[in-house]
C-alpha cells in the first residue's frame, strides 16, 4: 500500500512513486516490495483531471468469498460530512491565493474582488490562515489542501516548499511579488516583480 502519491515515474513493475513525508518537508521515492498487486492512492489535486489518459486493461479475477457476519468486529459510523462553510479548493478551476506579502488583513478584500471578477476561489498560504485573516479550509500547502487548477494567481507568496507542494500541479501559475528572488518565480509561468 502506497498512499498520498504526488507523482509517478515509470510503469508496471518499474514504477516509482513520490509521496510527501514529515508534513511535506521531504519527498520520498518508493517502490512496492513483494511484487504485484499494489494499492496506490493519490493526493487530491496532485494530478490534473484534463491530463488523464486511458490506460491498459488489467485482468479481472472473480473470487468467491464467504464472510461470517458474526466475525466482523468493526461497526460503520455515520458517513463523514464536511462543515457547510467548508470549500473544496481541489475542484476550483481558478484560484487567487494571498500570502504574507499582502502585509495586512485590510488588503484581502482587494484580492477577493479580483477572485470574484475572475470567477475564482480565494485561498492563502499558511501565515494568512494562522493569523486568522482567512479560514483554515482556504489554506494551500502541505498542511492544507493540494490543488491543480487551470489558473493559480499567487499574490505576495514567497514560495516556501510547504506551499509549493500544494499548488505546483497547476496548469498556469502567475506570481506577483516584490522580491525578484522569491522561490515562487521558479515554478511560475508568468512572474511580475512589483506591488
Amino acid at each position: 500500500l502506497i498512499t498520498d502519491v504526488t507523482a509517478i515515474a515509470g510503469t508496471g513493475a518499474d514504477a516509482v512513486f513520490t509521496r510527501p513525508m514529515f508534513q511535506g518537508k521531504l519527498a520520498a521515492q518508493v517502490k512496492p516490495q513483494g511484487g504485484t498487486p499494489a494499492i496506490v492512492t493519490v493526493q487530491i489535486g496532485a494530478f490534473r483531471a484534463d491530463a488523464v489518459r486511458k490506460g491498459g486493461s488489467a485482468p479481472v479475477r472473480n473470487v468467491d468469498l464467504q464472510i461470517d457476519a458474526g466475525s466482523i468486529r468493526q461497526k460503520p459510523e455515520a458517513p463523514f460530512r464536511e462543515a457547510k462553510q467548508a470549500v473544496d479548493l481541489g475542484q476550483a478551476e481558478r484560484i487567487v491565493a494571498v500570502g504574507r506579502g499582502i502585509k495586512s488583513q485590510e488588503n484581502i478584500p482587494l484580492a477577493e474582488k479580483l477572485a470574484k471578477a475572475m470567477g475564482a476561489e480565494i485561498a492563502a498560504s499558511r501565515p494568512i490562515c494562522d493569523n486568522g485573516w482567512l479560514p483554515m479550509e482556504r489554506q494551500i500547502g502541505s498542511s492544507g489542501q493540494t490543488v491543480a487548477p487551470k489558473l493559480y494567481i499567487a499574490l505576495g507568496i514567497s514560495g516556501a516548499i510547504q506551499h509549493l507542494v500544494g499548488m505546483k500541479g497547476s496548469r498556469t501559475i502567475v506570481a506577483i511579488n516584490k522580491d525578484a528572488d522569491a522561490p515562487i518565480f521558479e515554478v511560475a509561468d508568468y512572474g511580475i516583480q512589483g506591488d
